[in-house]
C-alpha cells in the first residue's frame, strides 16, 4: 500500500476513450483526487514531461485505472503509462490496478495476472465503475471526501474551458482540423480496404473524391454486392453551419461517378438501405472527430473508418447468404 499518495486514482486511456475517461473523472473528482490528463495520444512530450507523467502510475496513486481495449499500450502515451503501471505493480502489488475492459473482443495483455479481477464496462456501466473504483480506493486506505465549493468551482472552470474550445471549432484553425479529420477518415478507410484486398478479397473497391474547399467530399467503398458511401457536405467554406458527414449503406455496387462535378452515382441498380449523419465534434482530449446526430458519444476518425469497413463486410456477408433484403 502506498503511503500518502498525491492522487487517489490515476486514469490511463486511449484518445478514442476520452469521453468515458472524462465521465469517470467528473464523477470521481466529486469525492476523490484524480489524475486525469486528456491529450492527443499521438503527441509525445519531452523526457522531463514523460517522467512527470510516469509518477501518478508508478507510485503517486492509490489506485490505477486502465480503460482497456486493443491498442492500449501501443501508442506513445499509453506505452509509457503501461511501463510505469507494470513497474509500480511489481513494487507495490497488483491489487492497486483496476482494469476496465471496454471491448470484450479485445485480448487481455499477457502480463496481466490470471488471478487479477477485471471489470467489463458494458455489463456495469458508468455508475458501477464509479462505485467499484471508490471501493478499491477505500480498501487501499483512501477516504471519500464530501464535495466542497472550491472543488465544484474547479470542475466548473474545466467545463467552461472545454466548451470554449468546442466553440473554437468554427474558427479558421478549427475548420482546418475538421478537414484533417475528413482526410484521416478517408485515408484510413482506404488503408483498411487495401489490407483486405491484400488478404485475398480482390473485388473490394475504394474510391475517394476529396479536396479541401470542395462543397462535397466523398469516399465510396463496395464489394459489388454491397456498398457504403461516406459524404462530407459543407456549404460555406468558412463556416460549419449545417455541415455534416453522411454515411449511406447500399445493396448492390455503387462507385464514384466520373463526373465528379455533380458527385452522382453510377453502376446501377442499387438500393439504399440505411443512412446516418454525423457532426464534427471535439473530445475532452481535444481530439477532432465525430458525433452521430441524436447521440452524445464521440467517435474518432480511425474508429469511424473501422466501423464503416466492418459494416461493409457485414452487408457483404448477409448478401452472400441471401439475407440482404
Amino acid at each position: 500500500m502506498i503511503e500518502n499518495p498525491k492522487y487517489d486514482v490515476a486514469l490511463s486511456f486511449l484518445g478514442k476513450d476520452a469521453d468515458i475517461a472524462s465521465a469517470l473523472n467528473e464523477k470521481l473528482s466529486q469525492s476523490l483526487q484524480v489524475f486525469f490528463f486528456p491529450r492527443r495520444q499521438d503527441e509525445l512530450a519531452g523526457t522531463e514531461g514523460l517522467e512527470s507523467l510516469r509518477k501518478p502510475f508508478l507510485d503517486d496513486s492509490r489506485v490505477v485505472v486502465v480503460l482497456y481495449r486493443d491498442g492500449w499500450g501501443k501508442t506513445p502515451w499509453t506505452g509509457v503509462e503501461e511501463t510505469a503501471i507494470k513497474d509500480g505493480c511489481l513494487a507495490g502489488g497488483w491489487q492497486r490496478l483496476f482494469f476496465i475492459v471496454l471491448d470484450k473482443a479485445s485480448a487481455l495483455p499477457s502480463w496481466l495476472p490470471h488471478t487479477h479481477i477485471w471489470f467489463h464496462y458494458d455489463e456495469y456501466g458508468l455508475a458501477g465503475a464509479v462505485g467499484a473504483i471508490k471501493a478499491r480506493v477505500q480498501e487501499h486506505g483512501g477516504h471519500i471526501q464530501p464535495m466542497t465549493p472550491r472543488k465544484r468551482a474547479e470542475m466548473l472552470k474545466a467545463e467552461e474551458q472545454f466548451q470554449l474550445d468546442k466553440a473554437r471549432m468554427n474558427s479558421e484553425n478549427g475548420i482546418k482540423e475538421v478537414h484533417r479529420s475528413i482526410d484521416m477518415l478517408f485515408q484510413e478507410i482506404k488503408r483498411q480496404c487495401s489490407d483486405i484486398k491484400n488478404g485475398g478479397m480482390a473485388n473490394i473497391y475504394c474510391g475517394i473524391d476529396s479536396n479541401e474547399g470542395q462543397i462535397t467530399q466523398m469516399c465510396m467503398i463496395s464489394t459489388g454486392t454491397a456498398s457504403i458511401g461516406v459524404v462530407w457536405n459543407q456549404l460555406f467554406g468558412n463556416d460549419l453551419k449545417d455541415a455534416e458527414l453522411t454515411i449511406r449503406e447500399f445493396k448492390g455496387r455503387v462507385s464514384l461517378s466520373m463526373d465528379v462535378s455533380h458527385h452522382t452515382f453510377r453502376d446501377v441498380p442499387f438500393r439504399e438501405l440505411a443512412e446516418r449523419s454525423y457532426s464534427p465534434d471535439l473530445s475532452p482530449a481535444r481530439e477532432y472527430g465525430w458525433k452521430q446526430k441524436g447521440t452524445s458519444e464521440f467517435v474518432s476518425s480511425p474508429a469511424l473508418a473501422e466501423q464503416c469497413v466492418m459494416k461493409l463486410m457485414e452487408l457483404a456477408t448477409l448478401s452472400a447468404k441471401g439475407q440482404l433484403t
